[in-house]
């Protein structure tokens, strides 16, 4: 049984091959005996990994907004209540 370490530098390796090679994900995956699904399973996983790289917090500072000035308010329904 494969490790998950292997597996993943085997799919991370075609993903880059796949990249590289400028055909489709089928095509790709005829030429190399995969299934497709699982590449563009892998293709997604790459994805969101590098996303959540890039992903950065910023600092934010909340203000609370001054209150409104009191005056009078009138609400009107169709109904008339």
């Amino acid at each position: 049984m494969e490790t998950m370490h292997a597996r993943r530098a085997f799919w991370s390796a075609h993903v880059q091959a796949w990249r590289d090679s400028g055909l489709t994900q089928v095509a790709y995956c005829q030429q190399h005996a995969l299934r497709s699904k699982a590449l563009a399973y892998w293709i997604r996983r790459d994805r969101q990994g590098r996303e959540a790289d890039t992903l950065t917090l910023l600092p934010l500072t909340v203000q609370t907004p001054p209150p409104a000035p009191p005056g009078d308010l009138l609400l009107q329904h169709p109904s008339g209540w």
